[in-house]
């Protein structure tokens, strides 16, 4: 077991596009997470652009789970158009550097219950989206198999938190051969009536900014990490960072911020919420150089 003296013996940390809330407070946090083992570590992280990249090295954007689903062939343009409409009007909302959490919160629910709206009577293309799944294999991050595969390896348990479309979410994992039992997706799953007709989504909401593992509470994955009281958090979104709020014996939180989108405008906002900031960064080197330590 190794502590570390300072945060310049983990050389990923150094780099130019990496951005640390306070130091200190880091090096205590990692410090901590190292010397309490992997038996109290539980990992809980978004999907979309989280475990994914934001962009391909050509500059394609790589598809959203909500996207995933709209290439499905089926889906007809009707839906596809007022989807796009609504993304337009609400996707700036939710990068917005200035608007409050709690404005961005009620725009939030109406986006999603709209788009849910217009899901509602469409039949669900399952065998579509498996072949739509077999594009994202190669749009997860470099280093997302080595951090699956050792959590698999250290019994830590991977909470994939997502406000996404969770049939997409565990299509494009289950593609990619990282749906693994320790592996457990909290989304908005659809809800379907007897003849397979989409009527909603099962239970409430899950959106950007109420995502908190209260909603885990009296589950499997609960009882998986009820006893875990140190956190490697990680999302691309501001809101990502409250996802381990409402676990109250949650003691240690390392937060990690993927910023890839409005950049310079949001780069401060990040570095307030998230402890490490990694800006238009592909990887997950800094999650996996933390882990390696942890024994």
């Amino acid at each position: 077991m190794k502590m570390f003296a300072n945060l310049c013996e983990i050389p990923e940390l150094s780099r130019p596009n990496v951005f640390i809330k306070d130091k200190e407070d880091l090096l205590k946090k990692i410090n901590q997470i190292v010397s309490d083992g992997h038996k109290k570590l539980q990992i809980v992280t978004d999907f979309d652009h989280t475990l994914t990249r934001h962009n391909m090295d050509n500059g394609d954007p790589v598809l959203t789970s909500y996207g995933m689903f709209r290439e499905c062939p089926s889906i007809p343009k009707d839906y596809k158009d007022e989807e796009n409409r609504l993304s337009e009007i609400y996707k700036p909302i939710e990068v917005d550097p200035v608007m409050s959490d709690e404005d961005k919160t009620k725009h939030m629910v109406d986006w999603y219950v709209a788009g849910h709206k217009l899901l509602k009577g469409m039949k669900f293309p399952k065998n579509e989206l498996e072949e739509v799944s077999q594009k994202m294999k190669e749009c997860f991050r470099t280093g997302v198999r080595e951090l699956i595969a050792w959590s698999e390896t250290q019994q830590v348990p991977v909470l994939v938190f997502s406000a996404g479309l969770g049939e997409c979410v565990v299509a494009a994992l289950r593609a990619a051969n990282l749906l693994l039992p320790h592996v457990k997706v909290v989304s908005n799953f659809l809800a379907f009536d007897d003849t397979g007709a989409i009527i909603g989504i099962k239970g409430d909401v899950i959106h950007t900014y109420n995502k908190n593992e209260t909603v885990i509470k009296n589950t499997e994955y609960y009882e998986m990490v009820k006893e875990r009281n140190n956190v490697l958090l990680m999302g691309d979104n501001i809101g990502d960072a409250g996802m381990a709020e409402g676990m109250e014996h949650c003691d240690v939180i390392i937060k990690i911020g993927f910023l890839g989108r409005n950049t310079d405008a949001n780069l401060q906002n990040y570095v307030k919420k998230f402890d490490i900031v990694l800006v238009n960064d592909h990887s997950m080197d800094i999650a996996n150089a933390i882990l390696k330590h942890v024994l």
